[in-house]
């Protein structure tokens, strides 16, 4: 007999597929916007870096209220699913319109288009998609062990459209230009996450009958939401290392086409590059769910902290050549795997730990650190991008960078991550969730037995 409360692996190929569609607009954003508004556009590099910076704060604000929105939101499609649906067709356009900035506005015209755009597509649209994607992890899979597999295939996805982004932005721009780029690219996103939301099905806390029915969360003003969500010590926890693996991301995505084309001379190698840093992580998520049956989520990834540190460690202090990017590249790859599949997961035990304490189940608003560490790491990621080229006397337009210039880009792209590895290991150190959730599963039990009753 078939369980209901198991995800088939149609639905779960369903879920996977949303985040390549989200992928193809942030992906393409993190990577190439920042080349774009200084290359083509003529807006200076630093910045771009405050304005990326200044619009994730504010996005980080966006995804506390949408994940309360979220856990009021009741529809026959459930809670999260109709956020998906609705703002499929905007992240497309979103993305054209962002590589759309128009050439006959004077710099400061051209500076408020990117800033307006970048903040609509940012705090609005992307964290109500993004966010409400997250959240159907932990509505859509109730057993932990299933929502290992989901995020492993979800990432195995993910890095998939990572590699076609990479080894195909460049050729696109240079067939159809910036505009003609984030247009096939846009188009193909929106497709994906329909097809997320009509292949998906919300499982956890099912409404039967609105009218009659309230939930805990209905029933608390906002305030008391937040201050349920902010006593749980692994939730702020949690979303300190999201911002710091996201930072850490956002430098290598955004300063990734600046290393191949300066440091190692040819923008052809971003390909490659991205190959030898995707890759382990594409292989690795379909065996994660082995790794964390053996080692768990916690360990896997204090145990890929030290492998991502050697790899940034091995390209800071040797000199810069392919093979050592290479070297170090598939070293982060590596140590990556279960900061993919495992920390995502953990969310979800993270909102299990929340109910157990407080007896009110907050999926959007704890999945807000998803999206708020998502964002806000990207922003810090993208300014330290700016402010790095700057702090370098990056310039556009040179054919060719200076000696300094090219010793700057290098130390900035990996002496950063190196010392934010550190950091997250420290906050990872005190978020160990595993060690307690027999006690939270066990709880939760006889919480659903007493209610069934």
């Amino acid at each position: 007999m078939k369980n209901s409360n198991k995800p088939s692996w149609k639905e779960i190929l369903a879920f996977a597929v949303g985040d390549g569609g989200c992928n193809l607009v942030w992906t393409t954003i993190g990577s190439y916007l920042t080349l774009y508004y200084t290359d083509s556009v003529g807006i200076a590099a630093a910045t771009i870096g405050t304005l990326m910076l200044l619009s994730r704060l504010l996005d980080g604000i966006s995804d506390l209220v949408m994940g309360s929105i979220i856990d009021r939101t009741h529809t026959r499609w459930g809670k999260a699913r109709p956020w998906i649906l609705w703002s499929a067709v905007p992240m497309g356009i979103g993305l054209i319109l962002m590589f759309s900035v128009p050439s006959g506005l004077s710099d400061g015209g051209k500076l408020a288009y990117a800033c307006i755009s970048y903040v609509i597509m940012a705090a609005v649209i992307y964290t109500a998609c993004n966010l409400a994607y997250n959240t159907l992890l932990s509505l859509e899979a109730p057993n932990p062990k299933d929502r290992v597999t989901m995020s492993s295939i979800r990432f195995f996805i993910t890095m998939s459209f990572v590699l076609f982004i990479n080894y195909n932005c460049n050729n696109f721009v240079g067939k159809f230009g910036w505009t003609g780029m984030a247009t096939i690219f846009g188009i193909i996103a929106i497709g994906l996450l329909l097809i997320t939301f009509l292949g998906t099905k919300e499982r956890t806390n099912i409404e039967i009958n609105t009218s009659k029915i309230q939930k805990p969360e209905e029933k608390m003003s906002v305030k008391e939401s937040f201050m349920l969500l902010f006593q749980n010590k692994y939730f702020l926890l949690l979303t300190a290392v999201f911002v710091i693996n996201y930072t850490i991301l956002g430098v290598n995505n955004g300063l990734g086409i600046y290393f191949a084309k300066d440091v190692l001379g040819s923008a052809g190698l971003m390909g490659t590059l991205t190959l030898c840093f995707i890759l382990p992580k594409l292989l690795g998520n379909l065996v994660y769910p082995y790794i964390n049956k053996f080692l768990g989520k916690w360990k896997s990834m204090m145990i890929g902290y030290v492998v991502e540190l050697a790899g940034v460690l091995i390209m800071a202090f040797s000199e810069a050549s392919f093979a050592t990017a290479v070297t170090g590249l598939v070293c982060l790859g590596i140590g990556g795997i279960p900061h993919n599949a495992g920390l995502f997961a953990m969310v979800a035990d993270v909102i299990d730990y929340g109910e157990w304490k407080t007896g009110v189940r907050l999926d959007g608003l704890t999945n807000s650190s998803t999206s708020f560490g998502m964002k806000v790491g990207a922003g810090l990621g993208s300014a330290l991008v700016g402010w790095g080229l700057a702090w370098a006397a990056y310039d556009g337009k040179l054919a060719a960078q200076t000696a300094a210039t090219i010793a700057g880009i290098k130390t900035v792209y990996t002496l950063i991550p190196a010392v934010l590895i550190i950091v997250g290991m420290i906050a990872l150190f005190f978020c160990n969730v595993d060690k307690i959730y027999p006690q939270i599963a066990e709880g939760l039990s006889k919480k659903e037995k007493k209610n069934n009753r």
